[in-house]
């Protein structure tokens, strides 16, 4: 069974010594914590090779065998022309049509249907700018139901370049 983790609880700095102190373990435990992410990656990375390297021949068979098996029925396509599914004890083949269409140029096709007068053929997509709400004060934002939110955010970063060039007796301070 998975155990709960339990959040260590924050302890109430009293100095600006304590404050940068704290920043130097944090800086440790990020190194710590990057460290173990390398790890994982690494060993991902073996998982996959060698899920690859296991699954290469059996990928390499079903490819060979899908070919061989798309090949034959597009040879006997006339068979599909009533029944567009042919129903085998070990599975199904269809044929089935699908039209698409590929839009070479987005702004050509937009200038030309709008000129043809098939704006029906155009998805507009609305949402509100919230470039120009900015510069709103707050009566005017209340009225279209929006409001301003102002949060004063704070970065902490601890200099993980002057931590790791530490000597080891300096970081377990």
């Amino acid at each position: 069974m998975k155990q709960k983790q339990t959040k260590p609880t924050a302890t109430e700095l009293k100095s600006w010594d304590e404050v940068n102190s704290s920043l130097k373990r944090l800086g440790e435990l990020t190194c710590q914590k990057r460290d173990l992410e390398n790890k994982m990656t690494e060993l991902v990375s073996e998982i996959t090779a060698k899920f690859n390297t296991d699954a290469a021949p059996l990928l390499s068979e079903m490819e060979a065998l899908e070919s061989s098996i798309a090949g034959y029925a597009t040879a006997h396509k006339d068979e599909f022309t009533k029944e567009r599914t042919k129903e085998l004890p070990h599975g199904t083949i269809s044929f089935r049509v699908s039209t698409s269409v590929k839009v070479i140029s987005k702004a050509i096709c937009i200038k030309a249907l709008k000129a043809l007068g098939m704006q029906d053929f155009i998805n507009v997509k609305e949402e509100p700018n919230k470039d120009m709400l900015k510069t709103l004060d707050d009566i005017n934002l209340a009225k279209v139901a929006c409001e301003k939110k102002v949060v004063d955010n704070i970065t902490i970063v601890p200099k993980i370049e002057v931590i790791t060039a530490m000597p080891s007796a300096e970081k377990g301070d």
